[in-house]
């Protein structure tokens, strides 16, 4: 593999604000002097001035998109245009073959998009030598359109991040895809790479590539814990989360504990239903969704930060929770489930501390050890120093960077 100073990000939608991992390595790939482009699928909407801030002047050049609308009435007929312009040539046909999978598993709007993508593409001169595809689905994607030659992609890096290998209905629509998919695949986790194995990739096409926070931005403090303790989550109300159980712990706990949720989400009002019909209610605060200031200033005043994630009933799991990475970089106790790949970043009673899933009793007596635990010093250290070596953005860059440069 050639060095080249220009790489691209392959996305479905761009910016989205919520997916801070792709923001901060187009950003630090940007500052590491890469010539960085991002193509998206659907058509570039930056209501935040966010993409402005990293490119400047150049945005319009550095940031394009294929389809020019959504959905759309005229889809449907470009769709078929799309499927007439693959059957013209041999080496398009596995795009209709694979719209047609798609069809048969009642993806519809999967397959009417990767037949308007072929349509659309047929007079673009997309080059990239170099090409990182943020999760799995967008990696099949623009594997089949290289291999079709509608885009002239030498060096295709598929990044996965968790829900895409997880949900059932993820899978069920990519997972015999996952095994064939060219290029190095890049999970963000071990656990992730099991999984990959298991579908059929080659594990020599395997590299485990973390995501990580700027530890820089977060000044460690190693405190005494207060009464009542200070418990902290900060997660969208989603069934993942397990924020049912993190409830269900501080309301029936022996100890006296308050605990503040940041976010929101779908489950937000039956969560508070839970908390107004019990006698504790006092301990549980709602904040709602807060800017990362507000939850900069919380996550000082906490002692223990809480996050019971679970696999949801589709089948969902975490990748490993960056919010846990923030507060163990910030010196807040970490408390959350072995779960997924959470493991791999909190080694129980070493740098943070686990406990099954779905067990409202088992944190309740998992918060009774840590606050008798004499080594909280020791381990808020461990849990700065895992952070700094192991899920460090800075770091991380550099290893991407010296991936996609090899």
């Amino acid at each position: 593999m050639s060095i080249s100073k220009k790489v691209y990000f392959f996305v479905r939608t761009f910016p989205v604000l919520s997916q801070t991992f792709v923001l901060n390595q187009v950003k630090d790939l940007k500052d590491e002097g890469l010539d960085v482009h991002v193509l998206a699928v659907n058509p570039i909407n930056d209501t935040s001035s966010v993409l402005s801030s990293i490119f400047g002047r150049e945005v319009n050049e550095k940031v394009t998109s294929i389809l020019p609308e959504p959905h759309s009435r005229e889809s449907w007929f470009l769709m078929l245009l799309g499927a007439l312009f693959c059957a013209c040539a041999k080496r398009r046909w596995p795009i209709i073959g694979l719209a047609c999978r798609l069809v048969r598993k009642k993806n519809f709007f999967s397959a009417k998009d990767l037949l308007c993508l072929a349509w659309h593409l047929r007079n673009k001169n997309i080059v990239m030598e170099n090409c990182i595809a943020h999760f799995g689905s967008n990696g099949v994607v623009l594997d089949y359109l290289r291999k079709a030659k509608l885009i002239d992609c030498e060096n295709l890096f598929t990044v996965f991040h968790g829900y895409e290998i997880s949900r059932y209905d993820q899978l069920k629509l990519w997972q015999e895809e996952y095994g064939k998919l060219g290029g190095r695949l890049l999970p963000i986790s071990e656990h992730w790479a099991e999984s990959l194995v298991n579908f059929g990739a080659n594990k020599s096409s395997i590299e485990v590539v973390h995501m990580g926070v700027d530890v820089d931005t977060f000044s460690f403090s190693d405190k005494e814990l207060s009464s009542p303790l200070q418990v902290l989550s900060v997660a969208r109300a989603t069934e993942k989360k397990g924020l049912k159980y993190a409830i269900e712990a501080i309301l029936n706990s022996e100890l006296d504990a308050h605990l503040t949720l940041i976010g929101d989400g779908r489950l937000l009002p039956s969560l508070k239903v839970l908390v107004k019909q019990h006698p504790n209610k006092s301990r549980v605060t709602f904040l709602g969704a807060c800017p990362p200031e507000r939850v900069s200033s919380e996550l000082k005043k906490t002692d223990l930060f809480l996050l019971p994630s679970v696999q949801d009933s589709m089948g969902d799991k975490e990748g490993i929770p960056v919010s846990l990475m923030e507060a163990m970089a910030s010196g807040v106790i970490v408390l959350s489930t072995i779960h997924s790949g959470i493991p791999e970043l909190i080694d129980d009673g070493v740098s943070g501390f686990l406990v099954p899933e779905r067990d409202a009793l088992a944190i309740q007596e998992k918060m009774k050890e840590i606050v008798k635990n004499p080594e909280l010093s020791l381990i808020r250290k461990n849990a700065r120093a895992k952070v700094d070596n192991e899920f460090n953005a800075a770091t991380l860059s550099k290893q991407l960077l010296s991936l996609i440069t090899k």
